[in-house]
């Protein structure tokens, strides 16, 4: 209800971006914008800092009801398994994934 009346009144606030969490566990979910992605493999500490600052952070609350746009499961395994100067490429092809789907 609260939703409804929030956007009959155009009174919502943009949200502050979720703070940097600490590594996120295996079968938890990771949030970047609108899009989400299930953790489905253990992320090195390395990697998930060039995460965070590609702007991927761990869902800031326990029952989150934002809709996202979710990620096929085995696309982290494609950025885990990538050489840390393929990366960006690697990343740049997940992105364009999340907005044709």
């Amino acid at each position: 209800m609260k939703d409804v009346f929030r956007n009959l009144l155009n009174i919502r606030q943009q949200r502050r971006p979720a703070p940097v969490g600490s590594v996120p566990a295996v079968g938890t979910a990771i949030i970047r914008g609108d899009i989400k992605m299930n953790v489905t493999d253990p992320i090195s500490r390395d990697l998930w800092n060039w995460m965070v600052l590609s702007g991927w952070r761990n869902v800031p609350v326990k029952n989150d009801r934002r809709q996202y746009t979710e990620l096929p499961d085995g696309l982290l395994k494609l950025l885990i398994e990538a050489e840390p100067t393929q990366r960006d490429a690697v990343h740049a092809r997940i992105m364009a994934k999340a907005k044709d789907e």
